[in-house]
Order: C-alpha cells, then structure tokens, then sequence
C-alpha cells in the first residue's frame, strides 16, 4: 500500500500546482465562481462527466446492485445521465444567455425577481451545500479510508480539509481542468474492472434473475423507477451542473457539453448493475457494498495500477466535492450577500465572502458525512428536496411565456412544505394488495419525493393561470431565446465598454 500512499501524494502535488494556476488568475469572485465565463467545450464536456461519474455516486450504484438487482444499481447513473440530456434541451442556453453566476440565478433572471433567485438559492444551497456534500464527502472518506488505513472520521476531516483548501485556492477554473484528468483516468480504471469481471467472472453476471424486466411494470419495480425518475427529473436543477454550464464560453458551448456528457453517462450506465451482480457472489455478506469496488481493485490489479486507478478516484471525488462547494457558494455569494446585503462589494470582499462559503459549506458537509456515513441517504435527500421545489419553474420557465412569479413562490413553497410534513407523518394512500402496475403507482406515490413533485405541479399551474405575468416577466421570457449571436454580440460589446 505504500505504492498507493505515494502516487496519491504526488498527484495531489499535481492538482495542487493547478490550483496555484488557478489562484493566479482569480482576481474576482467571477473568477472563482464561473471562471470568468471562459470555459471551452473539451473542458466544459470532461467536467460534467467527471461530475457525473463521481466515485460516490457510481460507488452508491453499484451498492444498490449488490443489494437490489441489476435494473436498480443501473438506474442511478441512468437517471444522471438522463438528466444532463434533458437540461441540456430545458435550460442550458437559457441560463447562458441570461448571464447568470448560479443555477438560482435563471429564477431570479427570468421571473424578474432577484428575492425568488435568493429564496430557490436557499433551496439549493441547502440540498447541495449541504446535503448532497455531505454524500460526496462520504464517497471520498472511503477512498481515504482505503488508501491509508485510516477510521472513518479521521479520513472524512483529511478528505475535506484537502478539498477545501484546494477549493478556496483555484476556484471553478482549477476543478474543471484537473476533472478532465481524473475524469479519464476514472473511466479508464471503470471500464478495467468491469473488463476484469465480464472476462473472468462472466458466470456470474447478466442472469434472468438479477435482470427481470418483467418486474419494472409491477409493484417490485418501484426501487428502481423511484432511483431513477428522482434523479433523471428531479437533478435538472443540480446546482453543480448549473455551475459548470454558467462558466462555459457561450450558450452553443453550455448546450453541446451537457448533451455529450449525458450520452456518455447513459452508454455506460449498466455497468454498476453488472458489479452488483458479480460482487454479490465474490462478495458475500459485505458489511458496506459501497466500499466493493475499492476492494476489488486492490485485489485484482497490480499495486500501480491499483495506485492509479484510486488516485483517480479520490482526485475525482476531491473535484466533485470542489465544484459542489463553489456551488453552493456563488449562490449564497451572488443571490444572497450580493443582491441583499452589500449590493455593490469590493471584489477583495466579495472573494473573501465566497471563499468563506466555500469553508462553511465544508464544515456542514463534513457534520452531515458523520452522522450519515451512507453516500446513498444524503444524496438522494438533496435530489427529494429539489424535485419537489424547484424542478417545475425550471421546467417549464423556459417554455410557458404565462408562467408568473407569484405561481412560482406558491409552487416551491407547496412543494417543501409538503415534503417536511409527509416526511414526518407519512403520504396519504389508497391500500391496495395489487402486484402490477397499480401496486407500482401506489408504491410510487407513497414517495414524499414523487407525490410531491405532483402537488407542486398542480399548484404551479393553477396558479398561473389565477396570477398573470407582468410585461417585465415577459420580456424575460422572450430575452432568454434571443439567437445566439446576438447574445455573442451583446457579450462582445459589454466587454468593449468594460
């Protein structure tokens, strides 16, 4: 294992250098946040699959196979996958061409009110800052636990002490260009073990059982439609996306990495599903099936390889974490401090508040990976809250010219105001004892995350039509699909003026 302590130490020699890069060319919170609104297609694309195929969320997959069935450890990088597809059609070149710092920001842009970007802001700040950080957080601790021997704790503290540091110091530009690297080593070691597994152990993988189609449509399919519809419909709004396609270089740029990385993300969801499976068997009885994966690597490939491979992993899950902290933090910089407390900030300050996010952001992930210690319960906690709030105005925002502002505070208010009380007391049902798809839908709806988003959408659209939109929401929504070069044009002479 010293093979392994040595070759992660001196890649992070490496992505630490990059940070320094990075800090070099912050000179303003922008920088730090979107980097500078600069980033081209190849990174924009490497940064969002690298994010996507995060080793806690892929590492949480392969969990859900091993517990599951095969159909269920695939459904979570489908369901990401999906996702990215889907708000790269919805709201891509929408939020590119409004400008916006933050995901929250194309709330407060399009309905014309910068206090609804600081309310969804809280929203996501919450789910991602904190929620889903604390998830990362505990892929990573796994990682660290693996490459040095260490207990849960002591390894969570040395993971987010690295990561923040290396956040505060080269922002969005630092993270994105390091994920291209350890995105493709990442896939690069992914793609050896499932390699590994089809060639030496394809006994044990792809049998009717584990993969049962028939079960999708009836009652027992209900894990896997939960995983993935939570997640193909409810992280459209991720924040950590929103991030990276906020930086790119131009809304043709947003657009085209987002579909690309989705479509690579899709081709190899099964993957995780197929290790379950074989895992189950190579495996048996596994305290935590998380933390499979990392064991198999050591067992089967040489040290350097094996090095390698869980460098790539835990620099992967570092970048991931990164960009989710510089997430959380624009938001709580641009659509709070900056357009409530101190609406014209020194940018000395306003960096100093952004890199003070950054650390709060850590620390709470860091109490929430504690407590938790499962990369599953948190991750899909943060998906929940964001499906059933703010998934419909960023939906349908872009489409439907009548949706007001008004209907869109109801709708996010509703939407958590439901969650937290059918959390607690649970989701009103009809009994049934039907196996097929009726069972399944009730199965469903039993889900404070699926019944949510229903009422939600209910309210969003009832609403919209009792409060119209003012002639200055109007002109948001058709401000968003100015064509592309006009929105080029406007960048080019700002700058000029600058």
């Amino acid at each position: 294992m010293v093979t392994v302590m040595v070759i992660f130490v001196l890649y992070l020699c490496f992505i630490y250098y990059i940070g320094f890069k990075g800090y070099q060319r912050v000179e303003k919170a922008e920088d730090l946040i979107v980097a500078g609104w600069s980033m081209p297609l190849p990174v924009v694309t490497g940064s969002l699959i690298a994010a996507l195929l995060a080793a806690p969320f892929f590492f949480a997959a392969v969990g859900t196979g091993y517990t599951t069935g095969g159909f269920e450890g695939t459904a979570t990088m489908a369901g990401l996958g999906t996702c990215m597809v889907l708000g790269a059609l919805i709201w891509t070149k929408p939020l590119r061409r409004l400008k916006g710092w933050t995901i929250a920001d194309y709330y407060g842009l399009r309905f014309a009110s910068k206090k609804l970007g600081a309310y969804t802001g809280v929203v996501m700040g919450i789910a991602f800052g904190f929620f889903n950080a604390g998830a990362l957080t505990v892929g990573g601790t796994y990682i660290i636990q693996t490459i040095f021997h260490l207990d849960f704790v002591p390894a969570a503290i040395l993971f987010v002490l690295l990561t923040a540091v290396y956040s505060v110091i080269g922002g969005l530009w630092a993270v994105a260009y390091t994920e291209v690297v350890q995105g493709l080593l990442a896939l690069v070691g992914i793609l050896g073990i499932v390699g590994v597994v089809l060639f030496q152990y394809h006994d044990l993988t792809f049998h009717s059982d584990w993969w049962d189609i028939h079960k999708l449509v009836h009652r027992g399919g209900y894990e896997f439609w939960s995983l993935y519809l939570v997640l193909a419909l409810g992280d459209i709004p991720a924040a950590d996306l929103g991030q990276r396609v906020a930086a790119a270089k131009n809304p043709k740029v947003a657009y085209k990495s987002m579909l690309i990385a989705g479509t690579v993300v899709i081709a190899i969801s099964w993957m995780p599903g197929v290790l379950g499976e074989a895992f189950k068997t190579l495996f048996p009885h596994a305290a935590n099936p998380e933390m499979l994966m990392l064991q198999f690597a050591q067992g089967h490939f040489p040290p350097i390889i094996a090095g390698i491979f869980l460098t790539a992993l835990g620099a992967m899950g570092m970048s991931t974490l990164s960009a989710c902290y510089l997430a959380s933090a624009g938001i709580w910089t641009k659509n709070i401090y900056m357009d409530f407390i101190n609406r014209k900030p020194e940018q000395k300050t306003l960096l100093f508040v952004s890199r003070l996010m950054i650390a709060i952001s850590a620390a709470i992930g860091l109490i929430l990976s504690l407590a938790f210690q499962k990369v599953i319960d948190l991750a899909y906690l943060a998906w929940d809250i964001i499906f059933v709030t703010i998934f419909w105005p960023l939906v349908l925002g872009p489409f439907v010219k009548r949706i007001s502002t008004k209907a869109v505070w109801l709708s996010v208010s509703a939407g958590l105001i439901y969650y937290i009380v059918t959390s607690i007391y649970g989701v009103p049902a009809p009994k049934t004892d039907s196996d097929g798809l009726w069972g399944l839908m009730v199965e469903l709806w039993k889900l404070p995350g699926i019944s949510g988003v229903v009422v939600s959408g209910i309210v969003i659209l009832l609403a919209s039509l009792i409060f119209k939109p003012t002639p200055e929401e109007l002109e948001r929504f058709e401000r968003q699909w100015k064509s592309d070069e006009d929105v080029d044009v406007a960048e080019r002479t700002t700058e000029a003026i600058s």
